[in-house]
């Protein structure tokens, strides 16, 4: 096999021509690591691992792109990788990234979980549907919620967006209704909702119970 031609394509990639023929698309870095130039013969299997150093380069700067723009879990990297690459090497560089301690999906799942409390006002259930969109491992999830829980005042937590979102509606079932409903779609128990509503003043309060 005889390397006929090598042309400069977008950015760093390079269309290598064997024989007369296009073979594959090659890092440029790659191609000079190697003294990789038109007329110089080269096997076919020297060509194939030079394919998959170069696809694992590419793979990996794009990880540390994605990464340095936001945090991912190990799922999420993997699945935006493999749109580019193939299942092998995208799992072979999440592993990398992982080993490097630039995917941590235990870290991840924390920061998360209490952002999506904080900032979204989610209840438990939401925060694990949340996460388990992520890609978080199930007991893992488990487990984060469990250290939230403990830091976390439900009650406090379901006053706080009565009052600030839902306290004009509450004088009247339909109003309670949508409270409730609104309640249980962030994610927080039907029971923790009544309770917190018993505390406010609520016309005919006993004609709302379910």
């Amino acid at each position: 096999m005889l390397i006929t031609a090598i042309e400069k394509r977008k950015g760093t990639r390079c269309a290598v021509y064997v024989d007369g023929e296009y073979a594959m698309m090659l890092d440029a870095e790659i191609i000079f690591n190697v003294g990789l130039k038109a007329g110089k013969a080269i096997d076919r299997n020297a060509l194939l691992e030079l394919q998959k150093q170069s696809d694992l380069r590419r793979t990996r700067e794009r990880a540390l792109y994605l990464l340095g723009y936001k945090s991912h879990t190990k799922k999420e990297l993997t699945d935006k990788l493999t749109k580019t690459s193939d299942a092998d090497t995208a799992a072979e560089v999440t592993g990398r990234m992982e080993e490097l301690g630039l995917v941590n999906d235990e870290d991840y799942a924390e920061r998360y979980a209490r952002q999506l409390a904080n900032s979204k006002g989610y209840g438990m259930s939401r925060i694990r549907q949340e996460l388990y969109k992520k890609g978080v491992d199930k007991e893992l999830i488990e487990d984060t919620l469990e250290q939230l829980a403990q830091t976390v005042d439900v009650d406090e937590k379901i006053t706080a967006i009565i009052e600030r979102k839902y306290a004009r509606y509450l004088g009247d079932k339909k109003g309670v209704d949508k409270t409730i409903n609104a309640l249980i779609r962030l994610g927080y128990r039907y029971d923790d909702i009544r309770r917190v509503l018993n505390t406010f003043e609520i016309p005919q309060a006993d004609d709302y119970d379910e």
